[in-house]
């Protein structure tokens, strides 16, 4: 192979069938160009010592073959001399602190509002944590035989992620799964495990992006999140089924306590929510610009499954709109002027609690979606009709991507579920 200058590099090709080749330079050893369908990469290879090096130097184009030959001159210089800047680089990334690694992970990723909400939720479960769990993982259910001790553990953040062993992590997922809430320390304490397999997962995600980015794989670091498969220690979590039943009194006891909620635009967030079926975040963050009240459409944008949808909107729904429009505050349709972000609080905490207070019923703003699903299922909706007012992905069967419900028939089944509600309440 001759010399590598622009005009050779610029006519290297790739014979029929081969998916990549490497061309070596005659003047300076170990400098070459890797060939492949879509880009040609600098490389520099040498031995130091027993092991053999290879260094990217950077892509044809980006960087001339000039620029290439310089930096490998310099490279091949410092390896000679025992200092290697890749391994240099690499130690000034994984000298990083846990609370970088979460930073770096939410500042390149970019995740919905409610993802951001929960990792931040995530991250405390890496803090200082104090309270009471478990002495002994509880058999099952039976969790009232089990004796609760205080658990205290120090905060990660301030730690270099790379120091954070396996063997931590299952002590502290350990610790933080058989944890009981506050408001669980009742007759019948209950860790929830689902909380703490949510936080680990996004620590465990965070790693991963990392360690991609930064190629840490090739310095022997692996994510030290991933023994929690191995050793099986992810908790088994069964899915939620709670939901109002609206053929019973606290139905009725939870409507009215909606309507006389001291905090006006929350009660009327969390009953349109329910005639919508929506996701919580998804109506908090509706916008005035989203609703057109002459053709009586709300239209959703972005939703959890990348989809758009415009749904049709019943009498009670527009009253609750008009009501809303009426004290309008700002751009959002449920605008709360004491919000940071300028919207009600998803969720509304505070409003949620009065509530459960009035009916005796608790519930989460979740449940709304589960209640909706289970009238229209016992009012005879159709189930594809379901599926598209709850926004699910339309891949969990074919007929409904290729023949969504009319506008007719969405209206049709919120009709239904309004009026069934109106004569309960």
């Amino acid at each position: 192979m001759p010399k590598l200058t622009q005009s050779v590099v610029k006519s290297l090709t790739l014979a029929p069938g081969e998916s990549q080749k490497f061309y070596m330079d005659d003047e300076l050893t170990g400098f070459g160009v890797r060939v492949s369908p879509t880009k040609k990469v600098f490389y520099l290879q040498m031995r130091v010592g027993h092991k053999v090096m290879k260094r990217r130097l950077g892509e044809y184009g980006i960087k001339s073959v000039d620029q290439a030959r310089k930096l490998a001159l310099q490279m091949k210089a410092q390896l000679q001399s025992g200092v290697d800047p890749y391994a240099a680089k690499i130690k000034g990334v994984t000298n990083g602190t846990l609370a970088e690694l979460f930073s770096e992970y939410t500042k390149d990723v970019e995740h919905k509002e409610n993802t951001r909400i929960s990792i931040e939720r995530a991250k405390k479960k890496f803090c200082d944590v104090m309270g009471q769990a478990f002495k002994t993982k509880p058999n099952g259910r039976r969790f009232e035989t089990v004796e609760l001790v205080p658990v205290q553990l120090a905060s990660w953040m301030k730690r270099r992620y790379r120091d954070i062993t396996q063997d931590e992590v299952l002590a502290r997922f350990d610790a933080i799964s058989r944890m009981v809430p506050a408001r669980k320390l009742g007759d019948k304490p209950a860790p929830i495990t689902r909380t703490a397999n949510q936080a680990f997962k996004y620590l465990q995600a965070a790693y991963n992006y990392v360690i991609r980015k930064h190629g840490l794989t090739k310095m022997g670091f692996e994510n030290p999140v991933d023994i929690l498969k191995t050793a099986r220690r992810w908790s088994r979590i069964n899915r939620r089924s709670s939901f109002l039943d609206t053929s019973q009194p606290s139905f009725v006891q939870w409507w009215k306590a909606c309507e006389a909620c001291e905090s006006r635009v929350a009660g009327d967030y969390i009953l349109f929510t329910l005639l919508q079926g929506g996701r919580s975040i998804e109506c908090a963050t509706l916008k005035w610009g989203d609703i057109d009240l002459k053709k009586r459409e709300v239209a959703y944008w972005d939703t959890k499954n990348g989809l758009d949808y415009v749904f049709p909107l019943t009498p009670l729904a527009l009253t609750i709109l008009g009501r809303r429009r009426k004290e309008k505050v700002n751009d959002f349709v449920f605008g709360y002027k004491e919000s940071k972000t300028g919207r009600i609080p998803c969720p509304p905490q505070q409003a949620i609690k009065k509530i459960r207070r009035a009916c005796g019923e608790h519930w989460s703003m979740h449940d709304l979606r589960r209640t909706f699903t289970t009238t229209m299922t016992s009012l005879n909706v159709h189930a594809f009709t379901i599926a598209y007012l709850m926004k699910h992905s339309p891949t969990i069967t074919m007929t409904l991507s290729y023949a969504p419900p009319t506008k007719e028939q969405l209206l049709d089944a919120l009709m239904r579920f309004e009026q069934y509600v109106s004569t309960r309440v």
